[in-house]
């Protein structure tokens, strides 16, 4: 995932933001108040070193976010093992016995439609509020919910949805999606959310979602709904 998206979409760094936007708002006003006697030229000089503190407290916050994505994302690169050769030579001539061959791995299930194209009509479905389209992505087990949704003070719903990483060759997606959180509290933010897919019936189905945070993806499935 790209660190620099993922450190937008992180709570702490949209947090912490807003609280240093809002301080050099305050300090700002309350240095320019009719109760704080100061000269022009002195009200000015601090003004600018308000926003400067304030700039350089941004920067700060930004750059630790973004370095825990950067170094989060090189961490789950996986090494390259290289293969050993199938017979090699022996010290006393002639070649060693031949090392059992190891295990094939299971192939990835070629179905149609795949894993991206599942979720892009997930996806289409949501934005054209087709909600009988976006149930039937995910597995049976899960549209049972549609019938017996969520409390209202846990549920969220999905109401836009946006493409951030899917592949053919992947059960595993991210979406950037718009809710409205328990008790109806929406923020008007997009958030990232890991979308997991199994094999049901021959078909890729939704099998799980979970909403990334700095700490990693958690599964919430049982509170979002379409």
């Amino acid at each position: 995932m790209n660190p620099l998206l993922a450190t937008l979409g992180d709570p702490v760094w949209q947090i912490g933001g807003g609280i240093i936007l809002l301080a050099a708002l305050v300090l700002i006003l309350a240095l320019r108040s009719p109760d704080v006697h100061l000269a022009p030229q002195h009200q000015w000089f601090l003004t600018r070193l308000i926003l400067l503190l304030c700039l350089s407290c941004f920067l700060v916050l930004s750059a630790g976010v973004l370095f825990f994505h950067g170094a989060n994302a090189a961490s789950t690169a996986a090494p390259l093992v290289t293969q050993p050769s199938s017979a090699t030579a022996s010290p006393h001539g002639g070649l060693s016995p031949t090392p059992l061959p190891s295990p094939s791995p299971t192939p990835f299930p070629a179905l149609v439609p795949s894993p991206a194209q599942v979720l892009t009509t997930f996806y289409d479905a949501i934005n054209q509020q087709d909600l009988n389209t976006a149930w039937e992505q995910y597995a049976k087990a899960l549209q049972q919910k549609r019938a017996t949704p969520p409390p209202f003070q846990v549920r969220i719903t999905i109401v836009h949805c946006q493409l951030e990483q899917v592949s053919d060759t992947s059960a595993t997606g991210y979406l950037f999606l718009k809710t409205v959180g328990p008790n109806g509290y929406t923020d008007d933010v997009e958030r990232l959310f890991q979308f997991t897919l199994s094999v049901e019936v021959n078909a890729w189905k939704i099998a799980q979602t979970a909403p990334c945070l700095a700490d990693g993806c958690l599964d919430d499935t049982g509170s979002l709904v379409p």
